[in-house]
């Protein structure tokens, strides 16, 4: 059994979530993880562990590079601005949906703004798409301590929505 064969036994189900994440397109999610595979083997090489980097990080990050790449030549080079991707969606609902979906989207942002650190900067690399490893390595904490600050900021963001809302409705965002 070669590299590339204990590489995929061990993380072809994981990377393939990670990929079904970013580009929400399950047709192209298996060529894209074949491509991230061969990619790396490739790259196996250059791999140094001793940097600090371990293996499944290095390995997500290629993946996620990956997907980046793919979504500029499939989308133009089209970057949306998250203040009008409301638009975008608005454009089969009512006034009064839309409005609706709008103040969630604000108050959504508020909460994150409101954020105490680390937990801004945890919940933000979250909602990047980041995994759990990329940030510890990033932020040099353990992935359990990542875990317990993305907890704290939702349960904090769940709060802080429910006070955007005058304490009313809207629990589940």
């Amino acid at each position: 059994m070669d590299e590339i064969d204990v590489i995929k036994r061990k993380y072809h189900r994981h990377l393939l979530n990670f990929i079904l994440r970013l580009i929400e397109d399950e047709g192209l999610v298996e060529d894209i993880g074949q491509e991230v595979f061969l990619n790396v083997y490739k790259s196996l090489k250059d791999f140094d562990e001793k940097r600090g980097t371990p293996f499944s990080a290095w390995l997500f990050i290629t993946a996620r590079n990956h997907c980046i790449s793919e979504l500029r030549k499939r989308r133009g080079k089209i970057i949306v601005p998250i203040e009008t991707t409301s638009d975008i969606r608005a454009k089969d609902k009512t006034a009064e949906e839309t409005l609706i979906e709008n103040e969630k989207w604000q108050a959504v942002k508020t909460s994150v703004e409101q954020l105490p650190e680390p937990y801004r900067s945890t919940i933000l690399q979250s909602l990047h798409g980041d995994s759990l490893n990329e940030i510890a390595v990033r932020d040099s904490v353990s992935p359990g301590t990542v875990k317990s600050r993305l907890f704290r900021a939702r349960e904090k963001m769940k709060l802080l929505v429910k006070e955007y809302f005058g304490g009313k409705g809207y629990e589940r965002v």
